[in-house]
C-alpha cells in the first residue's frame, strides 16, 4: 500500500450551510494517468502533469471555500499502471508502480484535506483495471487473495487496498465498464469513465445520440468536449448534455500511446496530442434534475475561473518529486 501521508494546507476549509438551497456542487477531476519512467541515471519522468494537478487542486480549494463542494468525482484512469499492461514494456517502466501508488494516495489525501467532509468518489477506468487483468492473465492463483485477519476486506492486490481508499474515506466504483462503475447526480445525469472514443471532437455527440434521454459526464478521451442535443417525445422536449473536462496527464508525448515515440535512450519524443487539460464544475438539483456544467481549461500550469487566476508557481500544494528510495 501507499506510504502514509499527512497534508497540511495551512487553513481550515469553510463549512457551508446549504439548507436554503437544493443546488449541489460536483467537482470533476479527469484522467491523471499517474505513472513514471525511471531512466538509467535515476531520473523520474511522470506521465501525469504535476502542474496541471496542482492547479486543479487550487481551483478545487477556491470552489470549496466559496460555494462548498458536495461531491468530488475522479473520472478514472487515475493510475496508468504500465507495468501491468498487455502492451510493449519499456525498460523505464520497471519498478515504478509503487511510486505511482504513493503519488496517487497523496493526490487523494490533498483532496480530502481541502474538503474534509465531502463525498469523494474514484471511478475505475480501463487503466486502473489493468491490475485485475494482469493478475487474471499472469497470476490467477494470486487473484483476490486477502489478509488472513480480514477475509471480508478488499483483496491485497487491488486499487482500493493499495491506495488506502477506506482510510481516506474515498468511495471506489469498480467493475469497469459496467453500469456499476458509474455514479449518478440525479435521475438523468451520470458520471462515468467512458468507453467511447471518436475523432475530431465527436465523442460527446456519440453519447447524446446513443442516450438522448440521459446526460453524461465522462473521461477517457483526454479532450475537452461539450455537446447539447434536443429531441422530444409525446410530453415535450428532451434535452441531453455530454461533457468531458479533458485530462490531468501530460499532453506532450510522455503518456504511452499509439502516437508516442521512444528513442534509443529510452526517452519519449515530444508529440503534442490533441488533448486538453482541465477540470469541471457541475451544479445540479437531484429533485428537479436541472443542472449546469462549467469547463475550466488548464494550460501550462495556468487557469482562469470566475475572474481568478490560478498558477502553479503560486501554489500552496506543491510537494517535492519522489526520490529513488521511495
Amino acid at each position: 500500500p501507499a506510504d502514509p501521508v499527512n497534508v497540511s494546507i495551512g487553513w481550515t476549509p469553510t463549512e457551508h450551510d446549504k439548507s436554503h438551497t437544493k443546488m449541489r456542487c460536483a467537482f470533476i477531476l479527469p484522467d491523471p494517468q499517474i505513472g513514471f519512467r525511471r531512466y538509467d541515471d535515476g531520473t523520474l519522468d511522470p506521465f501525469h502533469d504535476v502542474q496541471a494537478i496542482d492547479v486543479a487542486l487550487q481551483i478545487m480549494a477556491y470552489v470549496q471555500e466559496k460555494f462548498g463542494i458536495d461531491v468530488v468525482i475522479n473520472l478514472g484512469d487515475f493510475l496508468d499502471l504500465p507495468e501491468h499492461s498487455k502492451f510493449i514494456q519499456e525498460a523505464a517502466f520497471a519498478n515504478t508502480t509503487q511510486l505511482a501508488i504513493n503519488y496517487g494516495h497523496e493526490f487523494l489525501a490533498k483532496q480530502r484535506a481541502i474538503a474534509p467532509k465531502t463525498r469523494i468518489v474514484l471511478l475505475e477506468g480501463n487503466h486502473d483495471n489493468r491490475l485485475n487483468l494482469h493478475a487474471t492473465r499472469n497470476a490467477a492463483a494470486s487473484y483476490g487473495l486477502k489478509k488472513a485477519n480480514d477475509l471480508d476486506g478488499d483483496p491485497v492486490l487491488s486499487v482500493k487496498n493499495l491506495l488506502c481508499l477506506d482510510e481516506l474515506g474515498v468511495e471506489f466504483y469498480d467493475k469497469y465498464p459496467s453500469q456499476e462503475s458509474q455514479v449518478w447526480l440525479g435521475k438523468y445525469l451520470r458520471a462515468m469513465h467512458g468507453t467511447k472514443v471518436r475523432s475530431n471532437g465527436s465523442t460527446a455527440a456519440a453519447y447524446t445520440n446513443d442516450t438522448p434521454h440521459l446526460s453524461t459526464i465522462y473521461g477517457h478521451i483526454h479532450r475537452i468536449e461539450l455537446q447539447y442535443r434536443t429531441t422530444f417525445d409525446s410530453t415535450g422536449p428532451i434535452r441531453s448534455v455530454a461533457f468531458s473536462p479533458g485530462c490531468l496527464c501530460r499532453v506532450d508525448g510522455a503518456v504511452p500511446s499509439v502516437n508516442a515515440g521512444i528513442g534509443a535512450d529510452g526517452k519519449p519524443g515530444v508529440h503534442y496530442e490533441n488533448w486538453q487539460q482541465g477540470v469541471g464544475i457541475v451544479w445540479y438539483n437531484e429533485e428537479t434534475g436541472r443542472f449546469a456544467v462549467e469547463s475550466v481549461h488548464i494550460i501550462e500550469g495556468h487557469a482562469v475561473y470566475q475572474g481568478q487566476e490560478f498558477q502553479y508557481s503560486e501554489s500552496p500544494f506543491q510537494t517535492p518529486p519522489p526520490t529513488l528510495n521511495q
